[in-house]
């Protein structure tokens, strides 16, 4: 159960997500400062740096209930079964959640997406950031497959590779005019990859 100060924080922290995001798309990155975010978003800086150690992370935080969504995935993952699959199959709840677009994570996402092909300073940040992320999560499947962290690295690393794929077509489409299905995007590029290694 979420307490008090916990969704007092999630609040802030949403906040300064959308103000970031916010003034990305309206002066680009290198035209937006923290200040510029704090003030948006009506905090200290130092409270913007209490929540990102950047200004392109500050626009990077995850929808809590998402990660709390995946979390609970993550824990009932069976090392008795395939492990891609079931990777594959947390994705496509999740991804389901965006609603395509329509939800505010989904929007949120979709503006992100958007946003990085013009900004590539946000799109390394978002590169470091699920890098950290694929090696917190390796570390976990490692655990499911008795220590082998190659292996859950290799795992991870795909999965990540299929995800960002078809976040990245799904944002080009709707970029371009139009719009596609993002689950469908992600089915269609996870039956490629299995082509592929086929």
């Amino acid at each position: 159960m979420t307490t008090l100060q916990e969704r007092r924080r999630r609040t802030t922290e949403r906040e300064i997500s959308d103000a970031a995001l916010r003034l990305f798309e309206q002066h680009g990155v290198d035209g937006t400062t923290v200040d510029d975010i704090a003030r948006e978003a009506g905090v200290s800086a130092r409270t913007v740096f209490r929540y990102a150690a950047t200004k392109e992370r500050a626009a990077l935080v995850p929808h809590r209930d998402l990660e709390d969504r995946a979390e609970e995935r993550l824990d009932s993952l069976d090392p008795a079964r395939p492990l891609l699959p079931q990777l594959e199959a947390m994705w496509r709840d999740l991804l389901a959640a965006f609603d395509d677009g329509r939800s505010d994570a989904g929007a949120q996402v979709l503006r992100l997406r958007r946003l990085m092909c013009a900004e590539p300073s946000l799109q390394l940040a978002a590169i470091g950031l699920d890098e950290e992320r694929a090696a917190v999560l390796a570390d976990r499947l490692a655990g499911l497959l008795d220590g082998d962290a190659l292996t859950a690295r290799v795992l991870v690393e795909t999965a990540a590779a299929v995800l960002r794929t078809a976040l990245d077509r799904w944002a080009q489409d709707h970029e371009a005019g139009r719009p596609t299905d993002l689950v469908a995007t992600y089915d269609e590029a996870c039956r490629r990859l299995r082509a592929v290694v086929a």
